[in-house]
């Protein structure tokens, strides 16, 4: 990249990170009154991202303390994302469990009508990727009646699909689906102590023997788990959001260049909002809020095209800048080895078996209502492998056939149902 094309993405990056940590904070600043700050570990960060944020407007260094906050919040989030992978699959188990309780209008479709229903809508889908997706989340919701060996004969059929693609990206993709699935979860989690005792409330419960008050009552607990982890995950992100404007702000000051007003108009603004929160006085900005909004108006759409080009991946500063603003917030900075070696058809069966084994061990740990489950997700994660869609509409209605639970059947239905609305 030449020196003056590297510059001008260097100054665009300080001036959309600028505006979008002053946007971005005033939002938090807006809501910070409303939640009265959050948990206490959710205040201490905000205080920290504060006390950092005012080193760099005195113009001082606090990269190092930065980074520090930003994977200790990274470390939160792979926690929360836990409990959501959780939550998610006891969730099924529950929502499959409705009609034996609470009486509810059956399908007006039988099996074989819905499949052909379904598949026929996603036919009419433009892109195949839009058609892919609308299939995973099909098998997503269907009942998982399978022997374990059969189960684990068709992960090994659906992973060799990776055959001739490189190692690494077949290891990111076991990663993220044994982590959905509940075979690798975040060892910190047993430090959320609200969260983790929900989750173990979830995995103790009787499902075979359970009676209407105590569905009711592992239902409530669930519904209240995903309210704190919504809440959680919405404080995370924004002051992750902050967290990574503020860290191209440190990585490009030096370089630069930007109009003296607009760049007094950045500092006034973020140091503004910073002293109403510290002094916890609302009035400091009650005035001048609305006036800094517009001040920031169309700062960040005029640099966002050369912001998000990309390029200049072998220069430190500019590929962490693009790391940064990237939509994958929580990525690290840090420079990662790439093999590049291709994973062989052995290889493939290895890791197939490896995972296979490891999922045995969970299914051992699970009622059998959360092992099909844990099966339904994973198989709506894994590649398809449709040859038609004849075989696509048999799988969906010997999916349903199969299951002789009739509430289960019908809330299964129910849900098949909402994606002939969507």
């Amino acid at each position: 990249m030449d020196t003056r094309r590297r510059r001008k993405q260097i100054s665009a990056a300080y001036q959309y990170s600028f505006a979008g940590l002053v946007l971005n904070y005033y939002l938090y600043y807006e809501g910070a009154w409303e939640t009265e700050g959050g948990s206490e570990e959710e205040k201490r960060d905000a205080e920290e991202f504060g006390r950092i944020l005012g080193e760099f407007l005195e113009g001082r260094d606090a990269l190092e303390d930065l980074d520090a906050l930003r994977k200790r919040i990274t470390k939160k989030m792979e926690a929360l994302t836990g409990f959501s992978d959780c939550f998610q699959i006891y969730e099924y188990v529950l929502n499959r469990m409705e009609r034996r309780f609470i009486p509810m209008k059956d399908s007006g479709y039988t099996p074989g009508e819905l499949a052909s229903a379904l598949v026929r809508s996603i036919a009419g889908e433009p892109s195949s990727a839009r058609r892919n997706e609308r299939m995973q989340n099909i098998v997503a919701q269907l009942p998982a009646r399978f022997t374990r060996q059969k189960f684990y004969s068709m992960i090994m059929e659906r992973l060799s699909v990776f055959g001739g693609t490189e190692k690494d990206n077949v290891e990111d993709f076991l990663y993220m689906l044994k982590s959905s699935a509940m075979v690798k979860l975040p060892e910190n989690m047993d430090q959320e102590k609200e969260l983790y005792e929900i989750l173990e409330l979830l995995r103790e419960a009787d499902y075979r023997g359970m009676d209407k008050d105590q569905y009711l009552h592992v239902s409530s607990a669930l519904s209240e788990g995903s309210r704190i982890l919504m809440e959680s995950i919405d404080s995370f992100v924004i002051m992750v959001c902050l967290v990574n404007d503020l860290y191209v702000l440190f990585l490009t000051r030096g370089e630069a260049m930007v109009d003296a007003a607009q760049d007094q108009a950045f500092r006034k603004g973020a140091a503004g909002i910073l002293r109403a929160l510290q002094n916890k006085d609302r009035r400091l900005m009650e005035e001048e809020g609305e006036e800094l909004l517009n001040r920031m108006e169309g700062v960040q759409e005029s640099a966002e095209e050369l912001v998000l080009s990309g390029g200049g991946e072998d220069d430190e500063i500019l590929s962490k800048v693009n790391k940064l603003v990237s939509g994958s917030r929580f990525m690290p900075l840090e420079e990662t080895k790439v093999s590049h070696e291709t994973a062989d058809q052995a290889w493939i069966e290895k890791q197939a078996e490896e995972f296979c084994r490891e999922l045995d061990q969970l299914f051992a740990k699970l009622p059998k209502a959360a092992v099909r489950a844990v099966m339904a997700k994973v198989l709506s994660g894994l590649p398809l492998v449709f040859g038609s869609a004849s075989e696509a509409e048999e799988y969906i209605r010997s999916g349903l056939e199969s299951c002789s639970d009739h509430s289960e059947r019908e809330t299964c239905m129910e849900l098949l149902e909402q994606e002939l609305v969507e």
